[in-house]
């Protein structure tokens, strides 16, 4: 698995949900502005509650465009026969399930397909890059709930 090619799929998901994020702040600030949003009684809270929705989106479109450009100033090492660190690209098995995890510095919780198989991206403040920081291929790890790992390949 090449990892420019999971950064590259990375990027385009983030322009996408940023273009989403875009449209609906400017359908929710609409809204907020709309004649149709003023208030005729003190329980109207129609048009606040629209500019509490456009100020969310405008934080979370904030925070993409700074993952989007910390994701694009990002080169990952190569971590093959290295301790695992971020920026390596690991290969788990977890009581025979077996998943790929990327550990970047944004984006945790990203899932992909690439190559037909499932990439999950992690920070390194979760739990499961807590486990397998320092580890190389062969170690066994525990999750902070007990479940056991171990890692196969490590890129």
């Amino acid at each position: 698995m090449i990892k420019q090619d999971i950064l590259q799929q990375l990027a385009e998901h983030l322009k996408a949900e940023i273009q989403r994020l875009q449209a609906a702040n400017k359908q929710a600030a609409a809204g907020a502005t709309d004649s149709e949003s003023r208030a005729e009684s003190k329980w109207d809270t129609q048009g606040l509650e629209s500019s509490y929705l456009a100020r969310g989106y405008a934080a979370q479109f904030d925070s993409m465009n700074e993952q989007a450009k910390l994701l694009n100033e990002f080169s990952p090492a190569s971590f093959t026969g290295q301790p695992i660190d971020t920026g390596a690209l690991v290969k788990c098995d977890f009581d025979g399930y077996r998943s790929w995890v990327f550990l970047l510095p944004c984006c945790g919780g990203t899932e992909l397909m690439v190559e037909d198989e499932e990439v999950t991206v992690v920070t390194p403040e979760s739990p499961l890059a807590g486990a397998l920081v320092g580890r190389q291929a062969g170690d066994a790890y525990q999750l902070p709930n007990g479940a056991m790992g171990t890692i196969l390949i490590v890129e």
